[in-house]
C-alpha cells in the first residue's frame, strides 16, 4: 500500500512539475536574434471590418501563449489592401473597433514576457494608391498601379515612416515588413525615367525583357528599393534604437545581395507547397548572410488557385522546420486570425505539439553553423542579368541543382559570391549550377582554386560555355530541348532538355555519353559528360540543365548520374550516409562539437495536387559513416540522449541508426 502511494505522489509531482514548466512564463522578453520559436498570424484586414476585437480577450491571448510557449508572436497590423487592424491615426483602418486588439495583444504579450512584432505590407498598399493614385507607379504600358507605391511619391515619408513610429509608441518590439522586394515593379514615371536617364545616360527606355538596357534598368530598380530600405530602417531605429525590424525576404534568394542596411534580422515566408525542399534552398540562402534569421512555414496549403486553403499536419509543418533547424535558423507558423481579429483557440494544441518538436532540437541546432564540405553556387551576376523583374530570379536551375546534391545524401551550403570570394579554398567541391555569367574577377579566383587543388562541378548547356578551356572542349554545338537517354549504374533513364554537344581535345575521355534509347545496346556518340585535370585539381561538365530537368521531372537516374559525379571529384566527405535515399544531411559545428543532422523527407510534399498528409514512415538501420580521424568519446542519437555503438577502423566511425521517424541529430562528443 505505502509503494502505491509512493508511485502515485512521484507521478503527482512529476505532473505538476511538467504542468507549471509548460505555464509559467519565460524570465524575460528575448530579442529577435536570441529567439527559435514564433507564430505568425495575420489579416490582410479589408475595409469592411466593423467589430475588430469583438471576441478577443485577454484570456484568449493568454491561454494561448502558456499553452505554446513561443518567443515571439507575430500579429496582423497592415496587409497589402492598406487597411490597418488597429485604430492608427496615421493611416487608413477598419470601419469599426469593439476594443483595440493591439492595445490587447501588448498588454498579454508584455505580462508573458513574449515579444510581439507587427506584419506590416511596405510597398505594396492598395488603399493609399487608392486615395492617391498619382503615389502609384506607372507600368511599362503606361497604366497607373493599383498595387504598389512609387519611390518618387510621398508614401514613406508621409505614411510608413510615420505609422512605424506609432507602433514604436505602442511599445511593440518590431516589424516584418511584407509586400516588399518580391513586390517591387519597374517604375515608368516622369520622375523615374528622368532619375534613370540622369545616372545612367540612356535615353532609349526599356519596356520589356527583351529591349536592350533592360537588365540596366532592373538594376536601376534595385537601387531605388535599398535607398526606399535603409531609409526607413535608420528613421526607425533613429526614433527607437530598440525596434527590430527587418523586410521580407531581404537578402535572401530573392535579393541575393551583400547586406548594406541595417536590418536586425532576416525573414522570409517559405511557399506553401513542396515545403519540405523549399525550407531546405531557402534556408541555405539566408545562413551564410550574418544576421540572426527565421523561416515561415505556412500552417496551410494554397496554390494560389481554386485549392482550398486547408491546414496543414503538425508532421508535415515538423518535417519543414527540422529542415530549417537544420541549418541553425529559427522557425515561425503562419496562420490567419479571425476577421475580428481574435485567434483560433483549436491551434494552440497543435502548435503545442510542434513547439514541443522544435524545442526538442533547439539545443543542436540554434545557431550551429555548417562544416564547409560542398558549396552549391548561387549566381548573383547570372541570374540578375536576365531576370524579368527586379526581385525574381530563374532559381529553378538553382534549386533543382541544390535538390539533386541533397538527395544524394551530400552536405552543402548555397553560398552567393560575396561569401565564396576569398573563401574558395575551404571547400573541397564547388559547384556551378546553370548560368551564363560570371563576373571576370570571380571567374578568375574560380581558376585560381581550381590550379590549387580545388574541384569544380559544372552543369549545364551555357554554364559549360564559360568553362570551355578548363573542360578542354575543342568546339561546342547547342542543340535545342529534347528527349535524350543517361545511364547511371544497371539503369537507364530520359530526360528532356537542351544538351551542348561538344568534342574534346587530345586526351581526354568522356566520363558519360547519351544514349538514342532506354536501351544499353543504343549507345551514342554525344558527349553528356567530361572530366579534366587543370593543376592540382579538376574540372567536370555536365553538358545538359540536369538541375532545371530534376526540379521538372525528378528522377533516380538523373540524381545518382550526378552523385556518381560529385563522388569522382569528391571522394571523401566528412559524413557518409546509406541505407535509404530520403534522408538529406547536414554538417554542423557548434559549441566545439559536430552535429549530423538527418531528416527523413519522405512524404506526399512533392505532390503539387496534395492538400496535406499526416503520416511520414520511419526509415530503419541506416548506416552514417564519420571521418573523425580519431576514435571519439560517444556518439549521441539526440534528441533522447541515445548513445550508439561505434564501429571505429582506419579513422572512420561508422554507427547504425536504429530509427529516424522525422528528424534526428548526431552529436559527435571528441
Amino acid at each position: 500500500m505505502k509503494k502505491a502511494i509512493l508511485f502515485f505522489l512521484v507521478i503527482w509531482v512529476f505532473s505538476n512539475c511538467l504542468a507549471q514548466m509548460q505555464t509559467s512564463k519565460p524570465p524575460v522578453k528575448l530579442k529577435r536574434s536570441e529567439s527559435f520559436f514564433g507564430v505568425h498570424f495575420d489579416l490582410h484586414a479589408s475595409e469592411d471590418i466593423t467589430d475588430a476585437g469583438r471576441t478577443l480577450t485577454a484570456e484568449m491571448i493568454d491561454t494561448f501563449l502558456r499553452k505554446v510557449r513561443p518567443d515571439f508572436i507575430q500579429i496582423d497590423c497592415k496587409g497589402h489592401p492598406g487597411i490597418s487592424s488597429y485604430p492608427t491615426k496615421v493611416g487608413f483602418h477598419v470601419k469599426g473597433f469593439e476594443k483595440d486588439p493591439l492595445k490587447l495583444f501588448r498588454e498579454v504579450t508584455d505580462k508573458e514576457n513574449v515579444a510581439l512584432y507587427m506584419h506590416f505590407s511596405g510597398v505594396w498598399d492598395g488603399k493609399v494608391v487608392k486615395e492617391h493614385p498619382d503615389w502609384a507607379i506607372v507600368k511599362a504600358n503606361g497604366e497607373r498601379s493599383k498595387e504598389k507605391t512609387s519611390f518618387f511619391s510621398p508614401y514613406l515619408d508621409t505614411y510608413m515612416i510615420p505609422q512605424l513610429k506609432e507602433l514604436s509608441d505602442y511599445k511593440v518590439d518590431g516589424a516584418w515588413i511584407d509586400g516588399e522586394c518580391w513586390a517591387v515593379e519597374p517604375d515608368y514615371s516622369e520622375a523615374s525615367i528622368a532619375r534613370f536617364t540622369k545616372e545612367t545616360g540612356i535615353t532609349e527606355i526599356p519596356r520589356k525583357q527583351s529591349d536592350k538596357y533592360y537588365p540596366e534598368f532592373m538594376e536601376y530598380t534595385r537601387r531605388l528599393f535599398r535607398e526606399h530600405l535603409n531609409k526607413y530602417v535608420n528613421a526607425i531605429h533613429a526614433y527607437n534604437p530598440g525596434f527590430q525590424i527587418t523586410s521580407n525576404w531581404s537578402y535572401s534568394s530573392l535579393m541575393p545581395e551583400k547586406i548594406t542596411t541595417g536590418v536586425d534580422y532576416l525573414s522570409g515566408d517559405v511557399t506553401p507547397q513542396n515545403g519540405v525542399y523549399r525550407s531546405a534552398f531557402e534556408a541555405r540562402c539566408l545562413a551564410p548572410q550574418g544576421k540572426p534569421w527565421d523561416l515561415m512555414a505556412w500552417g496551410f496549403s494554397w496554390d494560389g488557385g481554386k485549392m482550398p486553403m486547408s491546414v496543414k499536419s503538425s508532421v508535415q509543418l515538423e518535417q519543414e522546420a527540422a529542415q530549417i533547424m537544420a541549418m541553425g535558423g529559427g522557425v515561425q507558423f503562419y496562420f490567419q486570425q479571425n476577421r475580428d481579429l481574435s485567434l483560433k483557440p483549436w491551434l494552440a494544441a497543435m502548435l503545442s505539439e510542434i513547439g514541443a518538436f522544435c524545442r526538442e532540437r533547439q539545443p543542436w541546432c540554434q545557431n550551429a553553423k555548417s562544416v564547409p564540405q560542398i558549396a552549391l553556387l548561387f549566381p548573383t551576376s547570372s541570374y540578375q542579368r536576365n531576370a524579368a523583374r527586379p526581385y525574381s530570379n530563374p532559381l529553378g536551375k538553382l534549386e533543382g541543382a541544390l535538390n539533386l546534391i541533397l538527395d544524394g545524401q551530400h552536405t552543402v551550403e548555397i553560398l552567393m559570391e560575396h561569401h565564396l570570394t576569398g573563401n574558395m579554398d575551404k571547400y573541397p567541391l564547388i559547384v556551378i549550377p546553370e548560368c551564363d555569367y560570371l563576373e571576370p574577377v570571380f571567374f578568375d579566383e574560380l581558376k585560381k582554386y581550381v590550379n590549387k587543388g580545388g574541384h569544380l562541378l559544372v552543369i549545364g548547356t551555357e554554364t559549360a560555355k564559360l568553362f570551355k578551356k578548363e573542360l578542354g572542349i575543342e568546339s561546342l554545338k547547342s542543340l535545342p530541348e529534347n528527349q535524350a537517354f543517361i545511364s547511371s549504374g544497371n539503369r537507364i533513364g530520359a530526360i528532356r532538355s537542351a544538351i551542348d554537344s561538344v568534342s574534346l581535345a587530345a586526351g581526354l575521355n568522356p566520363v558519360s555519353t547519351f544514349y538514342s534509347g532506354s536501351d544499353f545496346a543504343q549507345k551514342g556518340n554525344i558527349i553528356a559528360s567530361s572530366e579534366n585535370n587543370v593543376g592540382r585539381g579538376g574540372i567536370a561538365g555536365i553538358y545538359f540543365n540536369a538541375g532545371s530537368d530534376y526540379l521538372d521531372y525528378k528522377s533516380p537516374v538523373l540524381r545518382d548520374y550526378v552523385t556518381s559525379h560529385i563522388n569522382s571529384l569528391f571522394p571523401a566527405p566528412i559524413v557518409k550516409v546509406s541505407g535509404s535515399h530520403l534522408v538529406h544531411v547536414t554538417l554542423n559545428a557548434l559549441n566545439g562539437k559536430m552535429y549530423i543532422n538527418l531528416i527523413n523527407i519522405a512524404g506526399e510534399h512533392v505532390n503539387q495536387k496534395a492538400i496535406g498528409y499526416d503520416e511520414i514512415p520511419s526509415l530503419k538501420n541506416l548506416t552514417v559513416s564519420v571521418n573523425t580521424k580519431q576514435k571519439p568519446a560517444r556518439i549521441v542519437l539526440q534528441p533522447g540522449g541515445v548513445e550508439l555503438k561505434v564501429d571505429f577502423q582506419s579513422g572512420v566511425s561508422t554507427i547504425i541508426v536504429p530509427e529516424l521517424k522525422i528528424h534526428s541529430i548526431l552529436e559527435v562528443i571528441p
